[in-house]
């Protein structure tokens, strides 16, 4: 009897949940991480997850209350992680986490460039201060923070950094994201930049780009069950996106197990772009 929708659904939400809770694999043993955006939503969950694969984390981000609170529940080598309450629109703030994670955990192995915002205006009501705003936290903090841990990181020995990219100005275009859709495209091209770039070095960048996820950027979504409903049925997967999906893909490529993978962008969406469903 073949499986139902629901049923297959279910079983790769078990699936994605075992992954997440397991604590048998270490690959990230000795590392360490630097996760911006890590006191919430996906940020926090990467930052959980790379804790239980090992890695000790400085978490970056403006609000340092959730910060120490994903910091202190945090597993392993995880637990009181360094809380960097920094805001990243500022043209010192990536220069200020880099000085910090440095001082602080000696050296950074991974950066994870988790930290980000969306912004629903039309294009004809855009001002010069909202774009420049989410331009300094999209795609701004990114590259200037890459750039200075790169550099580190090569005098080390080489690392790992993931960008977080979309869906949303990649691979599939929504009205009233133009800006959105700008600062992501860009930071795709950022990280096929890098990989050119400190690739010599063996420093590595990739980018996960995730469609739909819970977080809550996507609240909105999750509260409306008819919006919700009408999203997943676009889905090759038959659901939308939970953090830890994210979580995983970023492990992958932070860990060894990505040793000669760099300058790619993996779509995590559930088959949103790729597939038509009938």
């Amino acid at each position: 009897m073949k499986e139902t929708r629901v049923q297959q659904t279910q079983a790769m939400e078990t699936q994605v949940e075992n992954a997440a809770e397991d604590p048998s694999g270490r690959p990230l043993e000795g590392r360490t991480a630097v996760v911006t955006g890590g006191g919430r939503g996906i940020g926090a969950s990467i930052a959980a997850r790379l804790a239980r694969a090992g890695a000790r984390l400085a978490l970056a981000g403006r609000d340092k209350e959730t910060l120490s609170a994903v910091a202190a529940a945090l597993p392993g080598q995880g637990a009181g992680a360094v809380v960097l309450p920094v805001d990243l629109t500022r043209a010192d703030g990536p220069r200020q986490v880099m000085e910090t994670a440095v001082d602080r955990l000696g050296r950074v192995d991974i950066l994870v460039n988790a930290a980000g915002a969306e912004n629903f205006t039309a294009s004809h009501e855009l001002t010069a201060e909202e774009a420049d705003e989410l331009w300094a936290l999209n795609l701004r903090a990114p590259l200037l923070l890459s750039g200075r841990v790169a550099a580190h990181m090569a005098a080390g020995g080489g690392g790992s950094i993931v960008n977080i990219s979309s869906v949303i100005g990649s691979e599939r275009a929504i009205s009233h994201q133009s800006l959105y859709a700008a600062t992501k495209g860009g930071v795709d091209a950022l990280t096929r930049a890098l990989a050119a770039e400190w690739g010599g070095a063996r420093v590595r960048v990739n980018a996960v780009r995730p469609a739909v996820t819970r977080s809550d950027m996507s609240a909105a979504i999750f509260a409306d069950p008819q919006l919700e409903r009408t999203l997943t049925a676009q889905y090759a997967l038959g659901r939308l996106g939970e953090p830890a999906d994210i979580a995983e893909a970023v492990l992958y490529f932070a860990s060894p197990a990505s040793s000669f993978v760099t300058g790619q962008t993996l779509s995590v969406d559930g088959g949103w772009i790729s597939t038509l469903v009938h």
